[in-house]
């Protein structure tokens, strides 16, 4: 029997084990206003659709508006590689732009005039989730709330 699952990365098999079940559970958790989980661990061996799987729960968070998704390469800084697709996203870089968020020390093309460059990724980043949840009226994102 051939087997059915693949080692290319992110290649959807050609028989796929239903997960419904917990891909709700991450959806629902994710969108709860209060969530008993913020963190989720997805495991299992080389090719069994962990990023399939993934790739469904990021496709079904995306349809709601409020949703930013990034796919992220670990190949590259995360943090700079974050603040860059951030920036590059119209909505987000207008939100930033209103909240005087100066990147432009990072060749991102984000200069508000009178404000000061942000010098620090880490602080760029705290800023930019700051000021998208304040646009999206809700709480601090939830890391700051750890």
């Amino acid at each position: 029997m051939q087997n059915p699952y693949t080692p290319l990365f992110g290649k959807i098999p050609t028989q796929i084990i239903p997960r419904t079940k917990q891909a709700a559970l991450i959806v629902d958790s994710f969108t709860d206003k209060n969530p008993n989980q913020k963190v989720f661990v997805v495991t299992g061996v080389r090719g069994s659709g962990k990023t399939v799987f993934m790739t469904d729960v990021s496709q079904t968070l995306s349809r709601d508006e409020e949703w930013v998704i990034e796919e992220l390469s670990v190949e590259q800084d995360l943090l700079e590689s974050l603040v860059a697709r951030l920036n590059s996203r119209r909505t987000p870089a207008k939100v930033f732009a209103e909240d005087e968020i100066d990147l432009s020390l990072y060749g991102l093309g984000l200069r508000i005039q009178g404000s000061q460059p942000i010098a620090n990724i880490e602080v760029a980043l705290e800023r930019m989730l700051q000021a998208l949840a304040k646009k999206a009226n809700v709480c601090s994102p939830l890391w700051t709330r750890w």
